[in-house]
């Protein structure tokens, strides 16, 4: 017999369409192993790869996952619908092409249950398949097989479903690469930096927000990358990652590139404070209140927690610090410290730093108006 990919060229081209699809391609080798065999159980191992072609169309376009006793028919028929072509009954001169092919589709499941060895067990003297009828069967579902194949890629998929390449979409991904605008900084919450994504169009302005973890990007990226990142990560001293976290806020924001990075400001401790910021100390106070978690620090140490935010806040903060992320960062380590200092728990006092700088935002902008330190 001929070569079988030659016989029948459109079970290799459904496979070649989607490389990575395990199924599909067990399905073929099962196929192709009957047909170089003795050709037993060749036709459930047909009809079992068409069924897969379908189910994996269906997949592609994000439509339900048909139940697992769905007839070869009525997959093939979902599969069709979902290229656009539905038998409209007579109104079109494709439905005799469709209603053709879905008899081929009933005919390879009757031959399954009348003719193949592991079907519904039979009576020993029955007559296998000849070579012929496999023929007739190999050919029939290679028809079938061009049908849907032609359909498909004449189509587009679901891009939010698809398991086709990326190499696939190239008029896509050039339109996004020349459309899109990409705006990103760092994030740091509870000592873990987050890479933030803005994405933009002329015709969406507003844009969509992507939030991305190293260990979630490196994952999906370059798993070689993850792997040898994972094998290089060691406990990191506390010190270490406030002033990396600093760094990577003076890397992104938008100042000249001449602008010195600031150093992360010593927490102070002091008695009493007469400074710029001496003005807020009463509403210092009061927001401390509404804080919640610092009663114990506020009870065992008067005004001089008040006193010490506010003189370690001063230090911190310099010219244009409302708009300078690096600034904003520098203050928010050097006020954890702080609260640290004075009994408040690590988590709390990171949780409380980030409120303080938000609250210093929007009641200090003209009370400081030299560099920092």
């Amino acid at each position: 017999m001929e070569p079988f990919d030659a016989f029948v060229p459109q079970f290799r081209r459904a496979k070649e369409r989607w490389p990575d699809a395990p199924m599909l391609a067990r399905h073929y080798a099962a196929v192709v192993e009957s047909y170089d065999g003795s050709g037993h159980d060749i036709i459930a191992s047909i009809k079992s790869f068409i069924e897969c072609v379908c189910r994996t169309i269906l997949g592609e376009f994000g439509k339900p996952e048909p139940s697992s006793n769905s007839t070869t028919t009525y997959l093939l028929g979902e599969a069709l619908r979902t290229l656009g072509l539905e038998n409209s009954r007579g109104a079109s001169k494709l439905d005799d092409v469709l209603t053709a092919h879905n008899k081929m589709a009933d005919a390879l499941s009757f031959m399954r249950n009348n003719y193949d060895p592991g079907a519904h067990g039979k009576d020993g003297f029955l007559d296998t398949l000849t070579t012929n009828e496999c023929r007739a069967y190999l050919v029939t579902a290679d028809a079938i097989l061009a049908l849907v194949l032609a359909a498909y890629e004449g189509s587009e998929p679901d891009l939010r479903y698809t398991r086709e390449p990326y190499e696939r979409f190239a008029r896509f991904h050039d339109r996004v690469d020349r459309a899109v605008s990409v705006d990103a900084q760092v994030e740091t919450d509870d000592d873990v930096e987050t890479l933030v994504v803005k994405l933009r169009t002329v015709t969406l302005p507003e844009g969509i927000e992507i939030r991305l973890e190293p260990s979630k990007l490196l994952y999906a990226v370059d798993r070689t990358a993850y792997v040898e990142l994972l094998a290089s990560a060691v406990a990191v001293p506390q010190q270490a990652v406030e002033v990396q976290e600093v760094l990577a806020a003076a890397a992104i924001e938008a100042a000249p590139l001449q602008a010195a990075v600031p150093m992360v400001t010593a927490a102070e401790v002091v008695p009493s404070y007469d400074g710029a910021l001496s003005p807020l100390k009463t509403a210092l106070q009061e927001h401390l209140l509404t804080l919640g978690g610092l009663e114990a620090a506020a009870a065992t140490s008067g005004t001089t927690l008040r006193d010490s935010l506010l003189a370690t806040a001063e230090r911190s903060m310099g010219l244009d610090w409302t708009s300078r992320e690096s600034l904003q960062a520098a203050t928010k380590v050097a006020l954890r410290r702080t609260l640290v200092k004075f009994g408040v728990e690590p988590e709390r006092a990171e949780q409380t730093a980030e409120r303080l700088v938000g609250w210093l935002k929007a009641t200090a902008a003209n009370l400081t108006e030299t560099p920092a330190a």
